[in-house]
Parts: structure tokens; sequence; C-alpha cells
């Protein structure tokens, strides 16, 4: 892993960047947004009922100036299947207070998370498991459009 890759326990290393918070001030946030990329991938592309999906989340600043971009909540990111955050259609509530996600020059954040093929449902004391058939995952910064993002497509036999 090169020294521009960032891989920690809870997803994403935020040290303070004050160079970042300097650029943030006068980079304008359409700027910022373009500059990093999304991308997501599963370890395979097809899987048995029942299989843990393993989802890998990457984005990445291609410019060599840090860059931040700001998100109209806490939430920084998201992943979801099919449309539906994590999975599930629980409603999360995130604060409304303003957060930004920090970048250094070229730097790569990645996170990993697991999916069981199955969607949690308010109304259900249990979790649903998914129907056989193609499902669409994907990854986003949770900017006001949710821009950049990402998808890639699994089958679930």
């Amino acid at each position: 892993m090169s020294r521009a890759d960032s891989d920690d326990q809870l997803g994403f290393d935020q040290n303070v960047d004050y160079l970042g918070r300097a650029l943030r001030a006068i980079v304008p946030q359409w700027v910022a947004r373009r500059s990093i990329t999304a991308t997501v991938t599963t370890d395979r592309s097809r899987y048995e009922i029942g299989d843990e999906i393993r989802i890998t989340v990457t984005f990445e600043n291609r410019l060599p100036v840090p860059m931040v971009v700001e998100t109209p909540r806490q939430r920084l990111w998201g992943w979801d299947v099919d449309g539906e955050l994590e999975a599930s259609d629980e409603v999360y509530y995130v604060r409304d207070t303003p957060n930004a996600f920090y970048f250094r020059a070229r730097e790569k954040k990645r996170a990993r998370v697991t999916w069981d093929g199955r969607f949690e449902r308010r109304d259900e004391s249990a979790r649903i498991p998914a129907d056989p058939g193609e499902y669409t995952v994907g990854a986003y910064l949770a900017t006001e459009n949710g821009a950049p993002r990402d998808e890639t497509t699994i089958v679930l036999e």
C-alpha cells in the first residue's frame, strides 16, 4: 500500500489537514467534488443465497493538491443495495450539522463492508433474505446530490 492510501479500521483516517482547510475556503465545491472519484467493487460477481458479499469502497483525490468535500450532514459517505441505504428501509437519523471530508494530495481512502444478502425491514422482526436475481451495489460521497457515485452489479443465485 502506498503512502497515499489510507485504510484504518473505521474506514477512513481523518487527520487534521491545515492546507486542506485553507483550500476549502478558496476552492469551489463543484471543483472539489469533481476531483474525487468513487469506486465500488465486490470480491465476486456471482453469489449463492446466504453468502457474505464483501464490498470495497474507494474514494480517490485525483489532484496533486489537497481537497475538501463538504457534506450537508454528519454522514460523509454511504453504500446501498438497489438504492436502499445499507440494504435497509430503516430511517437513519443523522445530525443536520454539516461535515467535511478531507483528502491529501492524490490520497485514496478505502472502506470495506460486508452485506449478508439480507434486507432489513422496519415492519419485520427479522432480516429478509434477498431473492435470486441481479442487484446493484452503490457507494457515494454524501453530498447534496450524492456525487461522486459508483455502482456495480452482482447476481444472487
